[in-house]
Formats: structure tokens, sequence, C-alpha cells
């Protein structure tokens, strides 16, 4: 009896020493897969939010890890995120092409490496009372703007070609991250956004508006925004890595244009303040899933002609302290 039961506790004693040797060397193995990786930062530009997906998804999904590549998603601090990145001291992180044009045009050594949407989906979005359908409609109403100089270009630029009076736009301080609740609470009467979160966050709240797109009124505003930029230096000494990177980033968007409502949960589950939105996240998922790129297999991929045309637009409106050079800025290096 007493042998059989020394037995047995061997037996239950080896299976034991079996689990802790696999649990142990499970953990030396992910430890050594980690150091194995190359860790790169990628900074956001705002909290996260359907603009930022595909990079969640191509986390989630393994694909920096299939690259060598451990990529930290990390939330811009109080700087700039564009500042630390034309300082050097992240190599990637996101912005738009209105406002990259002032960095350019002091100089900055920051290139755009892909389009993260392949057409401009900001507009005037108004409270539906005030009838504000079209670009003209905005005379003698009250816009609450950022006071940007290239924001305020555009509306002028869009009133005119309808020869309506920029200068008689209530020009009203837009002091709210959500300009939605200021619409709602008349603070103003419209506002620029863009309709694939603000858009669609309104008709979430049940708020009846009216909005539409700027470059259905001029087509030299169809600028890319937003875009991933990464700093010359690191481009310059890293071409590899980079590409690397931009590659894995284009599979994860792919991926959400085929699965939004996949791609939304892993978006939720990485950014789970989200989770009480979930309905209007999915919304928003669906909207940006058939806006990052009609041709999937040509997502990131920027056209001179439209990122030109913009520029172009801005150097003859004198908008930037030197003109912009052709061509300035971009680069679909990284994506082939």
């Amino acid at each position: 009896m007493e042998i059989h039961r020394r037995k047995k506790m061997k037996k239950i004693l080896y299976a034991l020493m079996a689990v802790v040797i696999i649990i142990f060397t499970a953990g030396c193995s992910t430890k050594q897969e980690s150091k194995d990786l190359k860790k790169v930062d990628f900074i956001l530009d705002w909290t996260p939010n359907t603009n930022h997906t595909g990079i969640y998804v191509a986390k989630e999904k393994g694909y920096f890890k299939e690259a060598g590549i451990d990529l930290e998603i990390k939330l811009p601090p109080e700087d700039s995120s564009s500042d630390l990145v034309i300082n050097n001291k992240a190599p990637f992180t996101i912005y738009f092409q209105d406002s990259m044009a002032n960095k350019l045009s002091k100089g900055a050594g920051i290139t755009a490496v892909a389009a993260i949407v392949e057409h401009n989906t900001s507009g005037i979005i108004s409270s539906k009372d005030k009838a504000i359908t079209q670009p003209k409609d905005l005379e003698g109403k009250k816009y609450g703007t950022w006071n940007d100089p290239i924001e305020l270009a555009m509306i002028k630029n869009i009133m005119e070609k309808q020869s309506a009076d920029f200068s008689k736009l209530q020009l009203v301080p837009n002091n709210d991250s959500n300009s939605i609740v200021s619409i709602e609470n008349k603070a103003f009467d419209a506002a620029w956004i863009y309709y694939g979160w603000d858009g669609l966050m309104a008709k979430n709240m049940n708020i009846d508006t009216n909005f539409f797109y700027l470059k259905d009124f001029a087509k030299e505003l169809d600028y890319y925004s937003p875009i991933i930029i990464a700093n010359n230096e690191y481009l310059k000494n890293n071409k590899e890595e980079a590409t690397k990177i931009i590659k894995a980033i284009k599979k994860g968007y792919i991926y959400a244009i085929d699965h939004p409502e996949e791609a939304a949960e892993i978006l939720i589950k990485n950014a789970p303040e989200l989770q009480d939105k979930k309905d209007f996240v999915i919304e928003s998922q669906k909207y940006l899933s058939k806006q990052y790129a009609k041709d999937k297999n040509k997502w990131g991929e920027i056209d001179p002609e439209r990122w030109n045309n913009f520029y172009n637009w801005i150097n003859e409106n004198k908008i930037t302290k030197n003109p912009l050079e052709k061509n300035a800025g971009f680069s679909n290096d990284y994506l082939k």
C-alpha cells in the first residue's frame, strides 16, 4: 500500500514538475521572442479612434511581430506629436496634410509615408434649422472657428466660389473639442468637422444636422487627412525597417476594410473607454472602412497631382511663410 502511494506521489510530482517546466520554458520563450523584436514607437495624434484602427489591428494580428517589430502605440503627450517626430524623438506619428504645410514651409524634416484615408472626409456641419446645405448659406451665420489660417482660407474659398460674402460670416471661437455639443447648445451654427467621427456622433446623439464635404465645392481641397508621417533622418537610416512597419500597417487597414465590425472590436479592446460607445464606434468603422481606399491593395498611396493641387492652392493664397515646392513632403516608396 505504502509503495503504491509513493509511486502515485512520484507520478503527481513528475506531472507538476512537467507543468512548471512548460510554464518556465514558455515564459523564457516569450521573453526571448520579445528581446528579438525591435522596439519602435508610434505616437497617435489624439485619443484612439477609428482613424487608428488599422494600426491596432496590425498589432493584434501579429503583423508587426512577423516583421520583427515590437510597435509601441503611444498616446500623444502634452507636446505636439508632430514636434516629437520633427525633433527625432519618435519615428512615426499621425498628422494632416493641411497642418503639415506650415511645418514644411519652415524646413521641417518630415515625410508623409502613407495616407490613412484616400479622400478628404472633412466638411461643414450645422444645425438643421439653419438650412446650411452649401457654402453660400454660411453668409450671416455664426461659425465656430479654430482660428487657423488654412481653415479660414478654405471657408473663404468655398464661399466666394458661390459669390457669398465671407466678411459677413460671424466667427466665434471654438473652444470645445466636441463641436457637436456647441452646435446643440447654440454657441454657433456651423463648424468644420470630420464626418466619420463627429458627423456620425451627431447622428448617434439624435441631433438634427446638415453636412457637406469641402471637396465637393473645391477639388483643390481634396487633400490627404489623416496621414502617417515619419522623421526624415529615421527614414534615411532605417529604410528597410520603415518599409516593414508601413507594410504591416497596410495589412492592418486592408483587414479593417474587409472586416469592419471585427476591426471595431479590436479597437475597443485596446481602448476600453470606447466600450460604452460601441454601437457608434462600429458605425464609424463601417463608414471609414469604405473611405480608407477604393482599391484596398492601393491603400496608403498618395496621388502626386492631388497632393500638389492643394499645396499649389496654399502657395497661390500665400498662406505659409515660404512657398511649398512641388512634391514636397511625401513618398510612396515605403508602400512598394
